[in-house]
């Protein structure tokens, strides 16, 4: 999932105030708007919204601060849409893994398989982009945050629909909820992304997924 900083109180205003002089170079004749955004992403995944200045984008991105304007409007809608970026990316990666087990719960265990490989293949501890927003942004701003529990409700889906499909074929029994176990299941993977990032190692998050899969398969 990998693969794909303290709040300042700016994600409240339509323009932040390292947005000032955003305007001040036209838009370049043409560039590639998607590797734009996948650079962006890169920058707001590392150092998170508020520690981003508009001089790192333009230094990632490669585009002046009034190109940056007039192609995105605001640092802010630059963030909302990279955003979507990587959850397109992990939606995406999300639904391969689950889908593609041999059976229903075989998708679940190659998915904390391939968790545990980026948790600790993540040598800058980036963590989760949806997650670190989840936690920089407040919980009064009226538009990431819900867009945030939209995602992760859909990503949720994603666990209770292959978790249903496993109690049909048998390899759950008649008594377990799906919605119960998938609500388990992300609870889960949000304190696994927090203790990766403490000295513990593969081994470490190798046992933690192991328990969550037996909280599951139990």
């Amino acid at each position: 999932m990998g693969g794909i900083g303290g709040y300042s109180g700016i994600l409240l205003n339509d323009r932040s105030s390292n947005d000032s002089g955003l305007d001040e170079m036209a838009r370049p004749a043409a560039f590639d708007r998607d590797e734009v955004l996948l650079e962006a992403m890169g920058v707001f995944w590392r150092q998170g919204y508020g520690a981003t200045s508009v001089k790192d984008l333009e230094a990632a991105t490669q585009l002046r601060p009034g190109s940056l304007y007039a192609a995105f409007d605001s640092k802010r809608n630059l963030f909302e849409q990279s955003l979507e970026v990587y959850f397109d990316h992990l939606r995406h990666q999300v639904r391969g893994l689950l889908r593609g087990g041999a059976t229903p719960l075989d998708g679940v265990r190659q998915f904390f398989r391939v968790l545990a490989e980026d948790l600790t293949g993540d040598r800058e501890h980036k963590g989760c982009l949806m997650v670190n927003s989840l936690l920089e942004i407040p919980a009064e701003d009226q538009e990431i945050q819900p867009r945030l529990s939209a995602m992760f409700q859909e990503i949720e889906g994603e666990f209770r629909a292959v978790l249903e499909r496993a109690r049909t074929g048998g390899e759950l029994p008649p008594e377990r909820d799906p919605a119960e176990l998938a609500r388990l299941v992300m609870t889960g993977i949000f304190g696994l992304r927090v203790y990766s990032r403490t000295a513990h190692g593969r081994d470490g998050v190798d046992v933690v997924a192991r328990q969550l899969l037996s909280l599951i398969e139990d």
